[in-house]
């Protein structure tokens, strides 16, 4: 396993009570460990050619990578705390729910195809890879002490900014949180509803996944029932839930609502087969492939990045 699985197992333990070891406990220390490994790695393979002198300004950044640095912000205060009370298990588990539930299930999933479909050096990529950025310099020195090597192996790999010290992590200090980039609280508290109800989304998701009605989700359309309060908080943002649901059409409907969504009722979901044709490119569902003559089996959207 390594000695920095040893240092995993030794930092994620309670010294309060006491203090179990196993092979079973090594296995699964190893599986939290790649979790964390592997998210260092996705990062680190979208900020090729990233310069890190030049991030996008807090105004400039679109709402989702704000809400991904405000959580990022979360995750330093607790981890600071951790250290300075000397509950390295508080480290040790805030940053791997951060890489599980905030990075792989919600944000790093959802933005996949804003690093892969956009211009490469535009500003709704930039804005994305300067999230990134931060996230994994803030996480990489939060794990200094105690996945030495890794962290260690992880800041040789990525970019730096001028003021940093590339010889090795443990030479620079700790991350402060990026209060300029944070979200208010309302605004907070409005992208919460938004996760909440992707997650019920998700889940009608799979029930027409297991009726055979779609394949992946990008081959659906999601239609949303939503009473008059659910109506005011997503009116307009069809676009915002279609991206944040990884789905070709989002469509809302006035009407009674439902309970289809537990943590925000008044919304009812159903899922269809979206139609038009598939791009090639984002392999999204849109009426405007094959209207461009230069790019007949793209959207218009990847139609106009290639030609840029």
């Amino acid at each position: 396993f390594g000695a920095d699985l040893l240092r995993l197992w030794v930092a994620s333990s309670d010294c309060r009570v006491d203090v179990r070891v196993s092979d079973a406990i090594f296995k699964q220390l190893s599986q939290a460990y790649l979790k964390i490994r592997n998210t260092a790695r996705y990062i680190l393979g979208n900020l090729e050619g990233f310069d890190a002198n030049n991030l996008t300004a807090a105004e400039d950044m679109l709402p989702l990578d704000r809400w991904a640095i405000t959580r990022l912000n979360d995750l330093i205060e607790r981890c600071i705390k951790g250290y300075e009370d000397y509950e390295y298990h508080i480290v040790y588990h805030a940053i791997y729910n951060f890489c599980v539930v905030d990075m792989s299930n919600f944000y790093l999933d959802v933005i996949k195809d804003r690093l892969y479909c956009e211009e490469r050096d535009g500003a709704q990529r930039r804005s994305a890879q300067t999230a990134m950025f931060l996230i994994l310099d803030a996480m990489v020195r939060l794990l200094g002490p105690i996945l030495a090597f890794t962290s260690d192996e992880i800041w040789q790999a990525m970019p730096h900014r001028a003021s940093d010290d590339a010889e090795n992590v443990i030479l620079n200090q700790m991350p402060k949180p990026y209060a300029d980039y944070a979200l208010d609280a309302e605004t907070l508290a409005v992208w919460q509803k938004y996760v909440v109800l992707r997650d019920g989304v998700n889940l009608k998701l799979e029930e027409a996944r297991a009726a055979k009605l779609i394949g992946k989700p990008l081959e659906a359309a999601v239609t949303l029932c939503c009473g008059d309060e659910v109506m005011v908080l997503l009116a307009g943002k069809e676009e915002l839930l279609r991206t944040l649901f990884i789905v070709s059409d989002v469509m809302l409907v006035a009407g009674n609502g439902g309970e289809d969504c537990a943590e925000l009722p008044g919304v009812s979901i159903s899922v269809q087969a979206a139609s038009g044709e598939k791009c090639e490119r984002c392999w999204m569902y849109a009426h405007t492939v094959g209207t461009d003559a230069e790019h007949p089996t793209l959207c218009a959207r990847c139609a106009g990045v290639v030609r840029a």
